[in-house]
């Protein structure tokens, strides 16, 4: 059982299980658009299409706007799918709990409206 005051079992900081989990993701073999919208949900940056932003539709559909392009224009596919990618590759990436979650939460951020600009 592992110590709960030992080093390895301390709380990090969301930017250390990002880097945490691009670090294991980056690795993966995966297509290079799935690898981008990784990238993106991690505000990274990996290789060609480099995904600016995300955004769903009501219709739990998602959007990409990619660089170089002024609105949205590539459907990704639906939420749903993609959420079961990202579980799939969590796993095969040995994501920790943490790493998993921030990669689910930053898709989550996508879903709230976003104010007028």
């Amino acid at each position: 059982m592992e110590d709960p005051l030992s080093p390895e079992s301390a709380i990090r900081e969301p930017e250390e299980i990002r880097l945490g989990c691009s670090r294991k993701l980056r690795r993966i073999e995966a297509g290079p658009y799935f690898k981008a919208i990784l990238a993106c949900l991690l505000e990274e940056r990996w290789g060609d299409p480099h995904i600016l932003e995300l955004r769903l539709t009501a219709d739990h559909g998602m959007l990409a706007r990619l660089e170089g392009e002024l609105c949205f224009k590539r459907f990704t596919g639906k939420e749903s799918d993609l959420i079961r990618s990202i579980h799939r590759t969590g796993k095969a990436a040995h994501l920790d709990g943490d790493e998993l979650g921030y990669l689910l939460a930053a898709l989550a951020k996508i879903k709230k409206p976003r104010p007028n600009r």
